[in-house]
């Protein structure tokens, strides 16, 4: 039914959907390639424990690169903490190994030593030993893909100005943040006079605005919209949340009161990636004589696509 007196000013205020975060970790993986200065063995320490070791006698020093540990972290994941566990010996708790993680095959941030142990005196008796954890970043920033380069890895090199130190294996645990946002980046304050004859008799506002989001997914995703409509100031008769209409997935304006799909895909680059949102408002759900001003608010949030949970189908 179309309305026979003017409508006020519409005001649409959007709003922010929810946020996902989860704790995620990723490992632990063991190293598929070595490279030695001043140790020998080194293809020993790659894989999984065999009770073969590259070895390290004498004097401080020297480096064994252990990389390619074959992580597959989505872009946009936020890196929480690195765990490093050394398979080890030494011949003496003055003997040990220093570890240093490499990015991009260079060494960078903090180093963590690892000293040896009675009854841990060479390669058959070697053990685990842990570095780091799952909130030490070991004092450097990283990016999913510092991690995921096959470059990636750890350094070591021996304590001790005698015996022999020994590594049968490495393997590392990446404990990251695996996120699903949706931000209003654009568009937040929109407003609307539809006061004139005109625009009443159509029955709507063909567009009212645009909405740009920014979505940051680590899954396979969708971003759903839903629309509430109050008098504003209260008082008035307020017409049914379905007043307004949003464009949704295949580009068909919908009535956005119990949930519009308006964008899905896969996971986004770690900057992630815009979704432009259309609104319209549809004068014709407001009923005869309803004047006044009304305010709209449009909630967006994020689920996680083909899980069988929330509102993605």
């Amino acid at each position: 039914m179309k309305l026979v007196r003017a409508l006020g000013t519409l005001v649409l205020a959007v709003t922010l959907g929810s946020l996902l975060v989860q704790a995620v970790s990723q490992g632990p993986n063991y190293a598929s390639a070595s490279s030695a200065v001043g140790w020998v063995n080194a293809s020993n320490a790659v894989g999984t424990p065999d009770n073969t070791c590259a070895e390290r006698t004498g004097a401080a020093g020297g480096s064994l690169d252990l990389t390619g540990f074959g992580f597959t972290i989505p872009d946009a994941a936020v890196i929480q903490g690195i765990t490093v566990e050394v398979d080890m010996a030494a011949t003496s708790s003055s003997e040990g190994v220093r570890v240093r993680l490499l990015k991009g095959g260079s060494p960078v941030g903090n180093t963590q030593d690892i000293y040896g142990v009675a009854g841990q005196e060479d390669c058959s008796t070697s053990a685990f030993r842990t570095v780091g954890s799952p909130t030490d970043l070991w004092g450097e920033t990283w990016t999913a893909s510092d991690i995921n380069s096959a470059n990636f890895g750890v350094r070591l090199s021996k304590l001790g100005s005698a015996n022999t130190a020994y590594v049968d294996a490495v393997r590392i645990t990446i404990e990251y943040q695996d996120v699903m946002t949706v931000t209003v980046i654009s568009g937040g304050a929109l407003s609307a006079n539809v006061n004139s004859a005109a625009t009443v008799e159509s029955g709507r506002v063909e567009f009212l605005s645009q909405t740009t989001l920014q979505v940051v997914a680590t899954r396979n995703w969708c971003v759903i919209a839903i629309s509430s409509v109050t008098s504003y100031p209260p008082g008035a008769d307020d017409p049914g949340a379905d007043a307004v209409e949003i464009r949704n997935e295949l580009g068909n304006f919908t009535p956005a009161g119990s949930g519009v799909i308006v964008q899905r895909g896969t996971p986004t680059p770690a900057g992630g990636l815009t979704v432009n949102v259309d609104l319209r408002v549809m004068l014709d759900d407001f009923g005869d004589g309803k004047i006044g001003s009304y305010q709209f608010g449009v909630n967006y949030s994020i689920e996680e696509d083909g899980d069988g949970a929330g509102l993605c189908p």
